[in-house]
């Protein structure tokens, strides 16, 4: 499912318990460290499992496997 996932899609995950939601900016299918808040996030991205850079509703981003998504 989460090779499947595309730009602009509405996706979510798990989150301290709750449901948190984004829309999908960016897919990597290689490794990538991005700077989220002063903090470097690293995902070991891959053609067959993909992380994505994710824009929250209140503008925050988060970068994700494929595998804690799920399509909204």
């Amino acid at each position: 499912m989460a090779s499947n996932l595309r730009k602009h899609q509405r996706v979510q995950w798990n989150y301290a318990g709750n449901q948190a939601e984004g829309k999908i900016v960016e897919k990597f299918t290689q490794r990538v460290t991005i700077t989220i808040k002063g903090t470097d996030v690293t995902r070991n991205a891959t053609a067959d499992e993909p992380s994505y850079l994710i824009r929250q509703d209140d503008g925050d981003e988060v970068l994700k496997s494929g595998d804690e998504l799920s399509a909204v």
